[in-house]
């Protein structure tokens, strides 16, 4: 083998090592599951960029058909609704919703080695429906990443 071929070899061995890395450094993982026991099919969902095996950030949270007194529901696609984890595994935000009048706040917890997230959502406004100027009160939400 000359000495091109061993750099080449060298070389192919390098980026193959170099792109796996930040494989096993970084992962995102789905979560979902019910809002309030999942009556009328309520849920959150979102996605958990996590880092060597810790929860780094949350992504995209979404809520989906979410009760609304006194008789609406509300649901939400959650694209640019992020919030960071701290050292204790929990998260909070307050997010404005584009093109309506209401706010949601957001606090959870991973829990079981980030199998699992638990915690609360509250939304705030006026809602379609003709629920005006109302809010949820808090709400408890539980989900688990998927495919454990």
């Amino acid at each position: 083998m000359g000495i091109d071929a061993v750099k080449g070899v060298a070389v192919a061995i390098t980026l193959t090592v170099v792109l796996a890395i930040p494989g096993t450094a970084l992962a995102s993982a789905f979560f979902k599951g019910p809002v309030n026991g999942g009556a009328n099919n309520a849920g959150v969902e979102f996605r958990a960029k996590f880092r060597h095996d810790e929860p780094k950030k949350v992504l995209e949270f979404r809520w989906f058909n979410v009760p609304v007194p006194p008789s609406c529901t509300d649901s939400f696609e959650g694209l640019r609704f992020e919030m960071k984890v701290n050292n204790r595994s929990k998260f909070h935000g307050k997010y404005s919703v584009p093109h309506t009048d209401h706010v949601a706040t957001v606090d959870g917890k991973f829990k079981h080695h980030g199998k699992k997230a638990v915690g609360t959502l509250a939304l705030k406004g006026s809602f379609a429906g003709g629920c005006a100027s109302t809010s949820t009160g808090t709400l408890d939400w539980t989900a688990k990443k998927s495919g454990t």
